[in-house]
């Protein structure tokens, strides 16, 4: 496994996370895509456990499984954290059979290369039942999203005002065919600073089908937005629901 970045593994940043990334049209895209009849659901990648409660809200049967110890703290914390199983490792950890797997805040993309998209998609179809489903999103390098990331951002944290503001930065930006890498700085009121490192790779719509057609998902269903419209050369997001 990679080391993980200190987005993931320092507590302040996990705490973070949740105020950078609510709740919104991404999460409820992936529920309405359980639904309401109860399913085993796995949550790969789960971080801090928004979505993964929102599931068990819900009343299905929920699996998480972060590698980030920090990310997991809060996710234990949760309403409904306790009606989750949490998993402190990857896909291959743990057991079960599900019906539906999601991977989400594009969580895929920390996936550089070929070979770790195959072993993950390889080991989220083992654990699901003949029919089920692996729902993902990627964003479309055609969108070229990473130009518009080198600015700052101020903000107050609720519930963390004694941290007083944060500032946001992301520099050092540089892409390098489909790895875009990049540093951001966060800078606390309390004098605080915490750099995390980043890699993402922005694999194109092809590969990732060949990939998925590959791992064994014989159906897949392409969206270019949360509301369900077909990808275009102008969309943000490259959402796919994988099935065989």
């Amino acid at each position: 496994m990679r080391e993980l970045s200190a987005h993931y593994t320092d507590p302040r940043l996990a705490a973070l996370y949740d105020a950078q990334n609510p709740l919104g049209s991404d999460s409820d895209f992936y529920l309405a895509l359980a639904g309401e009849e109860p399913l085993a659901i796995l949550d790969v990648g789960c971080g801090t456990g928004q979505l993964t409660t929102e599931f068990a809200r819900g009343g299905h049967d929920v699996t998480g499984v972060d590698p980030a110890a920090a990310m997991l703290a809060v996710a234990r914390a949760r309403p409904f954290g306790d009606r989750v199983r949490w998993i402190e490792g990857v896909t291959e950890d743990g057991d079960g059979v599900f019906d539906l797997a999601v991977m989400t805040g594009h969580a895929f993309q920390v996936l550089l290369c070929d070979d770790a998209i195959r072993s993950c998609l390889g080991s989220v179809k083992s654990r699901l039942k003949r029919g089920g489903r692996f729902a993902f999103e990627s964003r479309n390098p055609d969108a070229k999203a990473w130009e518009e990331w080198a600015s700052a951002s101020t903000m107050i944290v609720p519930g963390r005002e004694a941290w007083g503001p944060v500032t946001i930065e992301r520099r050092g930006i540089e892409r390098k065919d489909e790895l875009v890498s990049f540093e951001t700085q966060y800078s606390f009121g309390d004098g605080t600073v915490i750099l995390g490192r980043s890699a993402l790779r922005f694999a194109s719509k092809d590969r990732i089908g060949e990939l998925a057609r590959e791992a064994g998902f014989t159906d897949v269903v392409w969206y270019g937005d949360w509301d369900q419209s077909p990808v275009m050369p102008t969309s943000r997001e490259l959402i796919v629901v994988g099935s065989f």
